[in-house]
């Protein structure tokens, strides 16, 4: 009786073993290591958190662009949805919707000049939060009598996050500087309107 069942088990195990095998094995070729697998979803964060200066100095430039074209939004659009301006003019803003109203003041009353931004010095406090100081220089302005009047330059202070690949403006700090007491002001600071932003009816 024993002989019988243990002659049955094994006819039943050579027919079973070959199906237990194939489901066992890989479909096709050998697994991934397991630090191989993670490598490139490693890669991905450690490039969207770095030390990206590339990446902020691209998102001053679309400002740049957006202050040229003459559109307020654009410009606004590079800032946090909570995102707040001072200008020098003491004007805050601290939404981004504010910060298009205070934008397109600017550019209203300094149509037609452009905005560049150059000697970056970025501090990156975290991975993705970064502190940025930056010269800005409006060109192409018009004294009311409607002759062109010089160049000015500007300080900004800003602090900038990472969102995704992107930056944007958590605080902006634009300003002029004011001359030594007693000094004479510089020409270029009696033509030319102060800085980046002019009054605006928000308060």
């Amino acid at each position: 009786m024993l002989k019988k069942f243990f002659a049955g088990l094994g006819m039943l195990l050579l027919f079973v073993a070959p199906v237990l095998a194939d489901t066992a094995a890989p479909a096709t070729g050998p697994a991934p290591a397991a630090d191989e697998a993670a490598a490139p979803v490693a890669k991905k964060v450690k490039a969207a958190k770095g030390n990206d200066e590339a990446g902020i100095k691209k998102a001053f430039s679309e400002i740049s662009d957006a202050w040229a074209a003459g559109d307020a939004h654009a410009m606004a659009s590079h800032w946090l949805p909570d995102g707040s301006l001072i200008n020098p003019f003491g004007k805050d803003a601290w939404s981004r919707a504010e910060v298009e109203q205070v934008a397109g003041a600017d550019i209203q009353m300094m149509k037609g000049s452009t905005q560049t931004f150059d000697d970056f010095k970025i501090r990156f406090v975290l991975g993705g939060f970064a502190l940025v100081d930056t010269t800005g220089t409006v060109s192409g302005m018009k004294n009311p009598d409607g002759t062109a009047a010089p160049d000015h330059q500007f300080h900004i202070y800003a602090a900038v996050v990472q969102r995704g690949t992107k930056w944007f403006a958590v605080s902006v700090r634009p300003y002029a500087f004011v001359p030594m007491p007693g000094a004479a002001p510089a020409a270029a600071d009696v033509a030319a309107p102060p800085a980046v932003a002019a009054p605006s009816d928000k308060k």
